[in-house]
């Protein structure tokens, strides 16, 4: 009788269409059902950001990261500070032609560190940077409990220290990283001549060298570190009544300025920081920092398409974001550090990648992505029976893909009908087989991947082609290629935090990593 007055209940209860995303406020269970007692699926952490489905009641059916759907408690959301939800909000635009969307599986090996900075506000500008910053951090890949959030008191000088210290003591070789920092630039008083800092919550100055030295130790152990900096670097004045400038003028005597600018020489390969205010004021509204929210828009696909291949890489995310910021009042710019090449997570696209040469430029995006830390020589050759062949040169084994580009897609050399092998050891040789046609590969530029863990030539879409195979020529199956050796493995062995440490097996199965190599083939087979 007891589960039928549930039941009823909770059908006459209003239930409203979701819409948009929530911040979680405090930790809840996701549960199969909108009920107390029902089957418990993961836990969602607080400060996490959730897609809305549907509201019913006290209850709340949300998705996490990696695709999870169920019920949390309405009141462990923000749902109620937010506008009136018993009425709908205007839907979305849809993307337009050529819009990207982002791929968001998430991976156990992605980690955020969001880090608020910026002074307590009235209509929480923090907390807004701080939502957005989940969002996007969410579109990278890195699971809810992954992220890690810190703003007030946390945010001493020491504690920010504190802070990137844990960061680096939690991450791994193969890992990815996205540092997120919302804070008010600062110079000494006086305007002595010192570049630029981060204002901590104590009015300490955090300097550039001091962030460059942290941003070494992680890319010594990681893979990939992407760091947002939304800071002023001026003090023009806001172009608005609702605005704020992030910058001011330090006024403790006793702080020190040791860097001459934010440093953007000598970064390892594996960083891009993406910096807001280049030489100019950044500024916040009620929404937070207004690079912040344009880099947001970007990777949900709002602003105009990261490129003309669909890869958001560094230099097409600014440009992204610099589009959507030149329409906002102000003169704010962007600017992009160390290697802008590297992708922080593939994108799908809605229309066909323009040039005949896309897949050749998709190709050198993918080239771009290699861990250039690591060792890969490639050495033409001929087997015993004269065909061409080549002698893998690594510091360590790995499956091998070998990629040629045509003029509609890719071709998949290697593994191929005749060899199958994949997983290979240094020193081995590898023989080149003969194209469909009987044409020669003498003087083909191919693409060498050494990857971690196994690629899926199924799920990149590739098709057998006599003993090779090839993609489909067109936009699905360039994306589904490029985003296979990209993203790696997607079980859920790899996707979910809770399967994160399970040993060497699962971490080299999971890893993304990989070595890359252009080779062009010499006209003439090279002897032994």
């Amino acid at each position: 009788m007891l589960r039928a007055t549930l039941a009823a209940l909770l059908a006459i209860l209003p239930t409203l269409a979701g819409a948009g995303t929530a911040l979680v406020t405090r930790p809840d269970t996701l549960r199969e059902n909108p009920s107390s007692f029902a089957v418990r699926l993961a836990d969602v952490h607080r400060r996490s950001t959730v897609q809305v489905l549907e509201v019913r009641g006290e209850w709340v059916r949300v998705e996490i990261a990696g695709n999870r759907s169920g019920w949390i408690r309405r009141d462990s959301t923000d749902l109620d500070m937010q506008p009136d939800q018993s009425t709908p909000p205007p839907p979305a635009s849809s993307p337009r032609e050529g819009t990207a969307l982002p791929r968001s599986v998430g991976r156990a090996g992605n980690h955020a560190l969001i880090l608020s900075l910026t002074p307590p506000s009235p209509v929480g500008q923090n907390l807004a940077d701080a939502a957005s910053a989940g969002r996007i951090a969410t579109l990278m890949g890195v699971p809810d409990a992954n992220t890690r959030y810190l703003a007030g008191e946390a945010l001493t000088l020491d504690g920010l220290r504190q802070a990137l210290a844990d960061l680096d003591g939690r991450v791994g070789e193969n890992d990815h990283v996205l540092i997120h920092i919302s804070a008010d630039g600062a110079q000494p008083r006086g305007g002595r001549a010192c570049g630029d800092a981060l204002l901590t919550t104590d009015r300490q100055l955090f300097t550039a060298s001091e962030l460059h030295r942290h941003l070494l130790h992680l890319a010594a152990r990681t893979d990939k570190v992407f760091v947002v900096i939304d800071a002023g670097r001026g003090e023009e004045r806001a172009a608005e009544p609702g605005q704020r400038n992030r910058f001011t003028r330090q006024t403790t005597p006793d702080a020190v300025c040791s860097a001459e600018t934010f440093d953007r020489s000598g970064l390892p390969s594996n960083v891009q920081i993406l910096l807001a205010g280049h030489q100019r004021a950044a500024f916040e509204d009620e929404h937070g920092g207004l690079a912040t929210q344009a880099l947001r828009a970007c990777f949900e696909g709002q602003a105009p398409a990261p490129g003309d291949l669909g890869l958001a890489d560094g230099d097409a995310l600014r440009a992204c974001a610099q589009t959507r910021l030149d329409r906002m009042p102000g003169r704010q710019r962007m600017a992009v550090a160390g290697n802008t090449a590297l992708i922080p997570a593939p994108l799908s696209w809605t229309s066909t990648p323009s040039g005949k040469d896309a897949p050749r430029r998709l190709l050198e995006a993918i080239h771009a992505q290699r861990d250039q830390r690591r060792k890969l020589d490639i050495v033409p050759m001929r087997s015993a029976d004269g065909a061409a062949a080549v002698r893998l040169v690594s510091d360590r084994p790995g499956h091998l893909y070998i990629l040629q580009a045509g003029e509609n897609g890719f071709t998949l050399l290697h593994p191929n009908q005749h060899s199958t092998d994949r997983r290979l050891e240094p020193g081995t040789t590898v023989n080149l087989p003969a194209l469909a046609d009987g044409a020669s590969l003498a003087g083909s530029k191919l693409l060498f991947l050494l990857t971690d863990s196994a690629r899926s030539t199924q799920r990149a879409g590739f098709v057998p082609s006599g003993p090779l195979s090839v993609s489909f020529p067109d936009a699905r199956g360039l994306r589904l290629a490029t985003e296979e050796f990209l993203g790696g493995d997607t079980r859920p062995l790899c996707r979910f935090s809770e399967t994160r440490n399970l040993g060497a097996d699962q971490l080299r199965q999971c890893s993304t990593a990989f070595a890359a190599k252009w080779i062009t083939l010499p006209p003439t087979s090279v002897p032994r």
